[in-house]
């Protein structure tokens, strides 16, 4: 058994140094300094994070429900964001509503050049009895994506924020509608 031990041992240190070893035959022209490139040294797209500040566009069925401004850290570029509102087939259930939207993040100079959108998501919480401050927070995923934003097509999108409320004076009395919602978009 001993003889075994030491015979697995000798054959551990063989080939580990003809594995590094200068002069290993199954890899000629290859020395220790030598990198090799394989396709595990593609990294994927990074996490794309951005900063939002929403004003609410009291869009219905379709239209711009909110639309505002992001940035994203590491670009010094302003982008327009905008959230078309669809239908819901929950809508509010106790303390929550839920919403479904599109998201489309545009050049602010032309608004008809989209660079990335996706379906979405999210829930609003109601619990702090509107007019204060709720939580929101959605998940999608990019379906349209344009240079310099075409990597992340596919990826998971993620939002969540803060929904400040205002109190409008109706013809038929006061009305608690949004007012903005700044939060964070993030693509991983």
């Amino acid at each position: 058994m001993k003889n075994l031990i030491f015979f697995f041992l000798f054959l551990g240190i063989a080939t580990l140094y003809i594995g590094c070893s200068d002069n290993n035959p199954s890899a000629p022209g290859l020395n220790q300094n030598d990198q090799v490139t394989t396709t595990l040294d593609k990294k994927p797209a990074p996490n794309l994070i951005g900063t939002m500040d929403l004003i609410f566009a009291a869009g219905t069925q379709g239209d711009v429900a909110w639309d505002g401004t992001i940035d994203f850290e590491g670009n010094p570029t302003t982008y327009g964001i905008r959230f078309h509102h669809l239908e819901s087939s929950v809508g509010v259930i106790g303390q929550v509503n839920h919403f479904e939207e599109y998201f489309e993040i545009y050049d602010l100079g032309n608004p008809t050049i989209v660079y990335l959108g996706g379906p979405d998501e999210g829930v609003v919480s109601l619990a702090n009895k509107p007019p204060e401050d709720t939580k929101f927070m959605a998940n999608g995923e990019v379906d349209l994506a344009n240079a310099p934003f075409e990597k992340w097509l596919g990826r998971n999108t993620h939002m969540s924020g803060v929904v400040t409320w205002q109190i409008l004076n109706t013809p038929d009395g006061e009305v608690v509608v949004p007012a903005t919602a700044p939060g964070t978009f993030r693509i991983n």
